[in-house]
C-alpha cells in the first residue's frame, strides 16, 4: 500500500487540479489522508465502493486509479480550485466567485440485503465471531480448514424484488455471488467439482472483483454449487428447512424467519478446505430482476493448533 500511495502522490503532482471534490468520504468539503487510504483499500478490494462512494466519481461500481489520483488532487489543494491571477492589480482577470463543489451522489444497491453472512460449527451450531479488522470485517478463527458451513441469509433490497434463489447458472452467472481471495481446496478450475469422484476446490480471486460477474462466471459457478437446500439442490432454501441449529434443538435461520426471505448453506468438508491464514470471502446476492445488493465479506482465519 504506501508503494501504491507514493506513485498517486506522484502521478497527482504532474496532473492538472481538479473542482470535483473526488474523495471527500465525510461531506465536509475537503480530502484527509485517511479517506485517501479507504480509496486505496477499495482499489485493492480489501474494502467495498459504500465505504467512501465519494471516490467513485463516474458510478461504475469501482474505484480507478484515475480516480484515486482526483482525491490525491483534491487533498493537496483543496477541494474547490481558484486560479491565481498574474499581472499587475489594475489589469490582472479576477478569479471567479467560488462556488461549493458538487455533492457526489453515490448509486445505491437496490437488489437485496445480506443479513447475515457467517459461519455455523460442524454441529450447525452459529460460530460468533472471533474478532473484526481494521476495516470492521468479522474474523472466524478455525484450527481446522474444513468442518464448518458458510451461511447467508438475505432479503428484498429498496426495490422490493423477491430474492433470488440460484446458486448455480450453467453457462451464466448464479443469484448468489461468492468468491475467496485464496483458493479452497486443490483450487481446481473445473467448475462444481465438489462430489465424487471427482473432488476438487475453488480457484482464488484476488483482489475481490465486483466491476465485472460475467467475466468470472465459472469461478462463481464453481463456489455457488457449494451451497445447497436440503435435499442437495443447488438453490437456497426457507427457514423452515434452515441450516443453523439452537440451544432448542430446532433449525431455522440465524435471522429469524420474519427478515430473512432465502437461506444459502454451503458445508466446508475436505477438498473444500481453507488453507492456513486468512481467507477473505466475498458475497453478493441479485433479486429476480437481475438487480445485485450491496456485498458483505468475512475472513476465515485457520491457525491450526
Amino acid at each position: 500500500m504506501p508503494i501504491l500511495f507514493a506513485l498517486l502522490l506522484s502521478a497527482a503532482l504532474a496532473t492538472p487540479v481538479q473542482a470535483v471534490c473526488v474523495g471527500d468520504c465525510s461531506g465536509d468539503d475537503t480530502v484527509a489522508i485517511n479517506e485517501l487510504i479507504v480509496g486505496v483499500g477499495i482499489a485493492l478490494g480489501s474494502e467495498a465502493v459504500a465505504a467512501c462512494p465519494a471516490l467513485d466519481a463516474n458510478h461504475d461500481g469501482i474505484v480507478a486509479i484515475s480516480e484515486l489520483v482526483s482525491g490525491v488532487d483534491n487533498a493537496l489543494d483543496g477541494c474547490m480550485s481558484v486560479g491565481t491571477p498574474t499581472g499587475s492589480p489594475s489589469t490582472a482577470t479576477p478569479p471567479p466567485t467560488a462556488t461549493a463543489s458538487p455533492t457526489v451522489t453515490p448509486t445505491p444497491a437496490i437488489g437485496p440485503d445480506i443479513l447475515f453472512f457467517g459461519i455455523t460449527n460442524a454441529d450447525d451450531s452459529y460460530q460468533p465471531p472471533t474478532a473484526t479488522d481494521p476495516n470492521g470485517i468479522p474474523i472466524y478463527e478455525r484450527p481446522f480448514g474444513f468442518g464448518f458451513s458458510l451461511v447467508v441469509e438475505a432479503r428484498h433490497g429498496t426495490d422490493n424484488r423477491q430474492v433470488a434463489g440460484t446458486t448455480f447458472i450453467d453457462g451464466g452467472v448464479p443469484d448468489l455471488q461468492v468468491q475467496a481471495t485464496r483458493p479452497l481446496g486443490d483450487g481446481s478450475p473445473a467448475v462444481c467439482d465438489g462430489a465424487a469422484p471427482t473432488f476438487g476446490g475453488v480457484p482464488a480471486i484476488d483482489p475481490p472483483r465486483l466491476d465485472d460477474p460475467d467475466a468470472i462466471a465459472d469461478p462463481l459457478n464453481d463456489f455457488g454449487c457449494r451451497f445447497i437446500d436440503g435435499q442437495g439442490n443447488t438453490v437456497g432454501r426457507t427457514c423452515l428447512l434452515g441450516c443453523v441449529r439452537f440451544e432448542s434443538g430446532d433449525y431455522g435461520c440465524q435471522m429469524g424467519d420474519n427478515n430473512t426471505e432465502v437461506q444459502f448453506c454451503a458445508p466446508v468438508s475436505m477438498p473444500l478446505s481453507f488453507p492456513s491464514g486468512d481467507t477473505l470471502v466475498t458475497a453478493r446476492v441479485r433479486d429476480q430482476a437481475g438487480n445485485l445488493g450491496a456485498p458483505a465479506q468475512l475472513l476465515v482465519r485457520i491457525t491450526p493448533p
